[in-house]
């Protein structure tokens, strides 16, 4: 089973990195390096992997790393293997060991997810609105100092300054906005567990009603939509400063 046909089969994410050995051994370094931040290493066909000397060195100091080694055949399925992917993905017995038997306070607990919910959304719409203000600002000066003709070709540095600036700030706008479309996620994973000991699940009657997130005509995720914002902003600036180098250099 191929691992793109793997991942989709069992809602899995690789991040294969591809290093090449054949130049010098710089690649050792950077293979060591994503082994230290990798969660577990695939050995994909390890029959093949065993004839390859530098395969068999990155299996070794994945295994020095102390990290989990995953075998994963190339014409078979091995269930075992997937067993192993899908715990350090899906979590489910550590998620409900955090959630005691004694149901006494969980009510209190409820509400006080709801709040953190609801902090963590506003605490989102100011990052959105300072992030509009801040590259809008950009713009607005960088503008300015095209109109003035501040900008030239001895200067034009100037304007890469700004659009450098303005896609660090997309990017960087576009980070947050996953990571907090996570870590709502996760805050509505622990509220629909605490649903579970109350008398009504409406958040997880909610969640059905609108299948589940697999249905995109019937719901598809804020953070979705919003991460194209700063996407938008990005090629915007690209665009902009293309067409003012272009009147620099034809003007």
């Amino acid at each position: 089973m191929r691992l793109k046909e793997l991942a989709k089969d069992y809602s899995l994410d690789f991040h294969p990195i591809f290093l090449d050995s054949s130049g010098n051994e710089e690649w050792k370094q950077k293979a060591k390096i994503a082994i230290s931040q990798a969660e577990a290493i695939i050995v994909y066909n390890p029959k093949s992997c065993e004839e390859s000397t530098n395969a068999k060195w990155e299996i070794e100091k994945a295994k020095e790393a102390a990290k989990e080694v995953i075998e994963i055949n190339k014409n078979c399925e091995d269930a075992s293997a997937i067993t192993k992917l899908q715990s350090l993905y899906e979590l489910k017995e550590e998620f409900d060991n955090c959630f005691s038997s004694d149901k006494k306070d969980v009510f209190e607990l409820y509400k006080l997810m709801l709040e953190s919910s609801e902090s963590l959304i506003q605490r989102r719409q100011k990052t959105n609105a300072f992030f509009i203000t801040v590259i809008g600002s950009l713009l607005a000066i960088a503008g300015l100092f095209v109109k003035a003709g501040a900008i030239n070709s001895g200067s034009i540095a100037i304007l890469y300054g700004f659009s450098t600036v303005g896609l660090l700030l997309c990017n960087s706008w576009r980070n947050l906005i996953d990571n907090y479309g996570k870590l709502n996620k996760a805050k509505f994973d622990v509220i629909l567990r605490l649903e579970k000991d109350l008398g009504a699940q409406i958040y997880s009657a909610e969640w059905i009603a609108l299948g589940k997130g697999l249905r995109p005509k019937k719901y598809k995720s804020f953070t979705s939509t919003e991460k194209n914002v700063p996407l938008f902003f990005g090629l915007l600036i690209v665009a902009l400063t293309v067409i003012a180098v272009a009147l620099q250099i034809w003007g």
